[in-house]
Parts: C-alpha cells; structure tokens; sequence
C-alpha cells in the first residue's frame, strides 16, 4: 500500500481481446482502477515479484498456473461463465471438442482454485453455483455508456441483432428456426450476427442461414458496435448456456428491446414483459412472436427499454469500484491473518 493509502495493484487483464461482454468490463476496469490505485499491467513475470497488496485476473480463462503459483499476494479472480462445470451438449458442429475442452478445463481449475484467494461473481446464478472458500457476489453493470447513441425507432431498421461469438453456444440455430416465423409477419426484417468465430463455425453457420436474410460481421471495433446497436429494433440471446451478460445491458441503453431465452443468469437481468422477454429453449412460436412484437410495435418497445434503463440505474461505476476496493481490502486483511494465524 502506498503512502497516499492507494492500494497497489497487479492487473491480469488481455485488453481488447474480446469485443463486447468481459471486454467491455475489462477496458472499463482499466480505465476506472487507476483513478483509485496503484496498477501495474502484467506484462512479463519480472511483474510477479513485485511488492503487490493485490493481484486481479479479470478472467479466469486467461489465468495461467505459471503465474497463479508464483505470485505472492492475495490472488482475485473474475468468473464470467459456467460450461466448464459440466458438459452441456447442445446443437453444434464441433460438440465433441467442446466436451473434451470441458474436461480439460474442469481439471485445470480444480488445481487452479487451489491457488486463488477469491472468486467476484456477477450475479447470483453463478454465486450459487460455483464452489469456492471465499467468493464474493458483484455485479459488473456499473460501467460507462456514454459512446452509446441511441436513435429514435422510427429512424431504426427492421434488424435484429446478435451480438457475441459462440454461435451456437448462444443460439443461433434457434434464431435460424425462428426467422421463417417472422418473416412471415415482417417481410423487411434481417438478421445482423457481429461476433468472432473460427472458421468452421462461420462456414456452418453461413450453410444454415442459406436463403435467409442474415448478415455477417466477423469482428467489430466495440464503438462501431456501440453505433450499430442503434440501426436496430431490438437484440437476441436465445443462448443455451449463459451467465449474465453485458451485452443485454449495452442493448438496453441503445435503446434495444432484449428477447432472451429462460436459462443461467438472464432471468436477473430481464423481467419478462417489464425490461424485454423471456421465452423458453424449444419455444420457437414464442421466440418469433417476441421478436415481431418488438418489431412492430413501437410505444411497446420504448417502455420496455424505459424500464430497463432505470433498472440499470442502480448499478454505477461508483458503486461498482467501491464493491470492488472492498473485495481487495476483505482479501488483503484476510491473507493477513492467514499468515499471522
């Protein structure tokens, strides 16, 4: 700790390598943490020896043993999914190396947990369901909209938007089966997926929209998706698995109407007919019917985005940056009794 009682810390971050959800958090994080702290970014492991009150991986994905066992304060890390605590099988071209991934993973956080000082879990989903000693419940929704400039929905298209890589893990094959359904009711509606992905989930993904009105965009900078949200009527996550993520947010404050399914974390981030809809998995009537309600009926969508604005109020980057400086100092006194006890 520093004379000026700024905490010093090491941050564990790839900024800008994903261009939405975590990376949103990540870039907003860097920015705000220097206000109040003393921060180093990783850079080579000369930085591990450094005289740290504490270390902060902000995804556990990019958390290396190599640098989990050699560090010598407290250790925090973001955990921002859950498919690696079972398997979850469902549509895919590639099912049998994400169930191998999923055992690879298991087994390398089993060791890593060993060596991490605390878990911060956005939301209470992934709070209930990840076992750790000493995990702390955040919500990482505080975060700076500013660059979002929401336009009016009549000078919006008849697009619907998903955003995020995974295709499948987010379900896009459902979207895929649901288009025909809309378009039946609005002829002029397209679809525009902005999100990375490997190759041979593009090429898939390309074969079963074939005939429909689907545009791709294989990476974006995160102000052009800020900008894009803007051309739309309304966002889809008709995921399989999915925690809690940032992107619902983001859609909301440019003024997207979201239509998620009914699984993981989107339950608390969506009051169904309040702040956007709610359908289930294998509902394919439903899903349609929420997406051409949001396409078609204006003063609808405009309350239920109002709604969702002013539920996503409550969470500010004060509040966010304050509830993390209390995880910080909750660590480093708790690592401080440890080595006292």
């Amino acid at each position: 700790m520093t004379s000026d009682n700024r905490l010093k810390v090491l941050l564990l971050t790839r900024p800008n390598l994903s261009l939405t959800g975590s990376g949103t958090y990540e870039a907003n994080l860097l920015r705000e943490l220097g206000k109040r702290c003393t921060v180093k970014l990783y850079e080579s492991e000369q930085d591990l020896a450094g005289d740290w009150d504490v270390a902060h991986c902000t995804n556990l994905k990019h958390l290396s043993w190599a640098v989990a066992r050699r560090l010598r304060c407290p250790l925090v890390v973001d955990v921002h999914d859950y498919y690696w605590v079972h398997y979850y099988h469902f549509f895919c071209p590639d099912f049998p190396l994400r169930f191998l991934l999923q055992k690879l993973r298991r087994l390398k956080y089993h060791f890593l947990f060993k060596k991490i000082d605390g878990l911060i879990l956005h939301g209470q989903f992934l709070y209930d369901l990840i076992q750790h000693p000493r995990k702390y419940l955040s919500f990482y929704f505080g975060l700076d909209y500013s660059a979002i400039t929401p336009k009016p929905w009549q000078q919006r298209e008849d697009l619907i938007l998903f955003v995020g890589g995974d295709y499948f893990r987010k379900g896009l094959h459902r979207l895929l089966k649901a288009l025909p359904l809309v378009l039946e009711k609005v002829p002029a509606a397209r679809v525009l997926v902005i999100g990375k992905e490997p190759l041979h989930s593009r090429l898939f993904a390309r074969f079963l929209s074939r005939n429909l009105p689907v545009e791709y965009i294989y990476g974006m900078p995160r102000e052009q998706v800020y900008q894009t949200y803007s051309r739309g009527k309304v966002l889809v996550l008709p995921s399989e698995i999915e925690a809690t993520p940032l992107v619902i947010a983001e859609g909301t404050m440019a003024g997207l109407p979201p239509v998620v399914s009914r699984v993981g974390g989107h339950p608390e981030l969506v009051q169904h007919g309040e702040t956007g809809f709610l359908f289930d998995l294998d509902d394919t009537e439903a899903l349609a019917d929420c997406l051409i309600q949001c396409l078609t009926k204006p003063e609808q969508s405009r309350q239920l985005v109002a709604n969702g604005q002013a539920f996503l109020a409550q969470f500010t980057i004060e509040g966010m940056m304050s509830r993390l400086e209390e995880i910080y100092r909750d660590m480093i006194e708790s690592h401080k009794e440890q080595q006292h006890g």
